[in-house]
């Protein structure tokens, strides 16, 4: 069901400009803030990797992908928000 409302997000969103792909959620609320402080539009597409059986448990959970686009012409100052 993901696939199918990303599709969708993606085909009606003018944020079409992959910037970041990440697993880790401390970074995903890093990304964020950084876009959000620097006025950058930006929409999360999260992609659920979930096992079918149980995985030891390790210190980030990598089962969910997130990743976050931008309008092209938004694509510069998110960039230069992510290094900063």
């Amino acid at each position: 069901m993901d696939g199918i409302m990303n599709l969708l997000h993606y085909i009606l969103s003018n944020k079409k400009t992959l910037i970041y792909t990440t697993f880790i959620q401390e970074e995903y609320y890093k990304l964020a803030s950084k876009l959000s402080a620097d006025g950058v539009k930006y929409r999360v597409a999260t992609v659920s990797n979930t096992p079918s059986v149980g995985s030891p448990a390790h210190r980030y959970d990598y089962s969910v992908e997130f990743k976050f686009y931008v309008r092209k012409i938004d694509r510069h100052r998110a960039e230069e928000a992510i290094h900063s």
